[in-house]
């Protein structure tokens, strides 16, 4: 038999008391199924960091995640977020100095005070409006701007903050806008 993904509702009701021990195997294979989210396809991805290769729609993130987060500045989809003081995500400058805290990646434009903001703490991040900026840069590091709140650069500013790097997706390693974040290295330069 198949596993199917179930509603809430439908868990709970399966699991209320169980006190008849009808709880079967498939229910609990059922159950995974529901708890994981889809970018755990492969075996062992709940283990392993999202691979280049799998992440394949555009305008996307894979990887470790935080739900329903609250937004303190307008933000766009792949922009860099710190967090500030209050909790909240504001988008990220290497120029102030909220840039050594915790960072992430917005994975939807929001507006400010949005409160269901998805975002990308570590994993890979798919924006082909990249694919120019990456172009010869694979394997190289990927920086937080500084100057323009949110974005990412390829020439490491005065004030170096590293956020990932540059990776190819195929065999050829054709740049196509895929990176692999890392927001909580604080690599910073001098």
């Amino acid at each position: 038999m198949a596993d199917v993904q179930r509603t809430r509702a439908q868990i709970l009701t399966l699991f209320a008391d169980n006190v008849t021990g009808q709880i079967s195997a498939q229910d609990l294979r059922d159950f995974v199924v529901t708890l994981m989210e889809e970018e755990f396809k492969y075996a062992g991805d709940f283990w392993k960091q999202p691979g280049i290769r799998e992440t394949t729609t555009d305008a996307t993130g894979r990887g470790w995640k935080k739900y329903s987060q609250v937004l303190n500045s307008a933000c766009s989809f792949a922009n860099i977020l710190a967090m500030d003081s209050d909790g909240g995500w504001i988008r990220a400058d290497c120029a102030n100095s909220l840039k050594t805290g915790v960072l992430g990646v917005a994975l939807d434009n929001y507006a400010s005070d949005a409160t269901t903001a998805e975002v990308l703490l570590k994993g890979v991040v798919y924006n082909s409006g990249y694919s120019a900026t990456f172009s010869g840069f694979i394997g190289r590091p990927l920086y937080l701007a500084s100057g323009v709140e949110g974005s990412v650069t390829t020439t490491e500013p005065d004030s170096a903050l590293i956020v990932g790097w540059i990776e190819g997706s195929d065999a050829l390693n054709s740049a196509i806008g895929k990176y692999r974040f890392v927001g909580n290295w604080a690599v910073t330069g001098i």
